[in-house]
């Protein structure tokens, strides 16, 4: 079976979120944040940034791991990121080794991008794997099944949901 992915758009976003995100970007980081971007631009517009499937682990939503690591060895192998070996924490970091083309997003995509790399920058991968996994799209599929996109519409990123929003009674 083939797996599409906008792979520019999945190399340029994981190159920002590696140059942007924090100095402890690595691999769980990255795939909580990338879930974070795809998620709430799928809400925002039915489509998600780089239309990578997501599954459920136990560490949280993430790419289909298969995919997502081949796609990370290939960016390493091209020279766009380094892998770093795991430090005293057993902990990978991703070293951006090239600039994002942050042209090939459109304004709404680049705005959601920096926003929420901006909004998670300082959390680490334990605290994202938390906010992740207490979200609709995850609480509602079993153990290693795909997240279907369409899951995003009952995600609460805009406050539509609080009680107390009085913007439909006016």
């Amino acid at each position: 079976m083939i797996i599409k992915y906008n792979q520019e758009k999945f190399r340029n976003a994981v190159l920002y979120i590696a140059k942007n995100g924090g100095n402890d970007v690595g691999k769980k980081k990255l795939a909580k944040i990338l879930y974070f971007i795809d998620f709430t631009l799928y809400e925002l517009r039915k489509r998600a940034l780089t239309e990578m499937r997501y599954t459920k682990q136990n560490f949280g939503p993430m790419p289909e791991p298969k995919l997502f690591y081949r796609a990370l060895n290939s960016l390493q192998k091209k020279g766009d990121i380094e892998i770093k070996k795991p430090n005293f924490f057993n902990l990978e970091k991703i070293d951006a080794k090239k600039n994002p083309n942050m042209d090939i997003f459109s304004t709404e995509e680049t705005e959601i991008i920096k926003d929420i790399t901006e909004k998670y920058r300082l959390y680490n991968a334990g605290e994202l794997e938390k906010i992740a996994q207490s979200e609709p799209p995850y609480k509602m599929v079993k153990y290693e099944e795909d997240i279907p996109y369409h899951l995003a519409f009952y995600r609460n990123s805009f406050g539509e949901m609080d009680l107390g929003n009085d913007s439909f009674n006016t």
